[in-house]
């Protein structure tokens, strides 16, 4: 027995031949994933292979700015662009460093600006969105009619565990507070929530954010996370997915890496396509480190209507890029 078959890769456990034929997503247009993270031009080769495979045809991503103009060059009308800060310099003059950034993404044709603030930029750097410390970004973005795409939660088994020092990390509630603080405050500013706004574990609170604040909507990102809780509770989140068929933007967060080949990026989009588009139920592919080998969730697909996925996947990513100067058809 070969040493692939005793033991299969992380993202392939159950032996998925991922270049079967599949057919298109059934969407009349481009199928638009709306957070991803092609980090580098030397990947992009495989990452649209993987991509066309798949029908997944134009990114929103999150690239550094020193590689930008090559996936700009070589990839023109596939991608548009998340505006960022450089990863890991915190240094005192950050914030100055980052709006620096922000103009240049914005002179590329970026018009979109993303905030991290999980658990660990609260609780480590002791960062919080609605201080005057960050206030500054928050009104470039704005004063330059862009949008904002915010992280703010993660897994809640991350609560549970990670996170369960409470008096260096806050509670979730202290978090989604904040963001509702800074919601209130650019209420006329189009927001995405990045990967169900931080909790697909309670369509409650995120059906209440959905209804306080009009200018809001969500992406469905992060592979495993979604897979995992989504299937969960499926009957209540294809519920969810149907009434709020007009605020949900489809999103893998596939990341690109150097060690990262076709099977590993084609197992983050069938994984999606099985999640949204069909009845399927039964083990995912991608090993989910947050349970044991022996107890690993399953998927349990949602078949969402045709309707809901031609919004999901074209439309919802189309008009709300639209309402900020954005389109795949020309640069900027």
């Amino acid at each position: 027995m070969s040493e692939s078959a005793t033991n299969p890769p992380d993202y392939n456990l159950s032996g998925v031949d991922f270049r079967r034929p599949i057919p298109r997503p059934k969407v009349k247009g481009i199928t638009v994933d709306f957070h991803s993270h092609l980090q580098a031009a030397r990947h992009g080769q495989l990452w649209f292979e993987a991509a066309d495979h798949f029908g997944i045809d134009c990114f929103v991503t999150m690239s550094q700015l020193e590689e930008a103009l090559g996936l700009q060059r070589d990839w023109p009308g596939r991608i548009q662009f998340i505006a960022i800060p450089k990863w890991g310099e915190w240094n005192e003059g950050f914030i100055d460093e980052w709006l620096k950034r922000i103009e240049s993404f914005y002179n590329i044709g970026s018009r979109i600006a993303k905030f991290w603030f999980a658990p660990p930029a609260i609780g480590e750097r002791k960062w919080r969105l609605d201080s005057e410390m960050f206030a500054p970004l928050l009104r470039e973005v704005r004063d330059r009619k862009m949008a904002v795409m915010t992280h703010i939660g993660d897994p809640q088994i991350w609560y549970d565990s990670k996170y369960a020092d409470t008096a260096k990390y806050g509670t979730r509630d202290d978090h989604y507070q904040m963001w509702e603080n800074v919601l209130n405050e650019y209420a006329n500013v189009p927001w995405i929530g990045a990967h169900m706004g931080g909790n697909p574990e309670d369509f409650d609170r995120l059906q209440g954010l959905l209804d306080r604040h009009p200018n809001l909507n969500f992406d469905c990102s992060a592979t495993r996370w979604m897979a995992r809780e989504i299937s969960a509770r499926r009957e209540e989140a294809r519920e969810f997915f149907i009434h709020n068929q007009d605020r949900i933007l489809f999103g893998t967060d596939q990341v690109s890496n150097n060690d990262r080949g076709f099977d590993f990026l084609a197992s983050r989009f069938w994984v999606h396509r099985k999640l949204w588009e069909t009845a399927y139920v039964g083990p995912s592919p991608i090993l989910d480190p947050d349970f044991p080998p022996d107890k690993q969730p399953q998927i349990r697909g949602l078949s969402l209507p045709d309707e809901a996925l031609q919004k999901l996947y074209h439309d919802n990513a189309i008009k709300l890029l639209a309402k900020i100067g954005v389109s795949f058809e020309a640069w900027g």
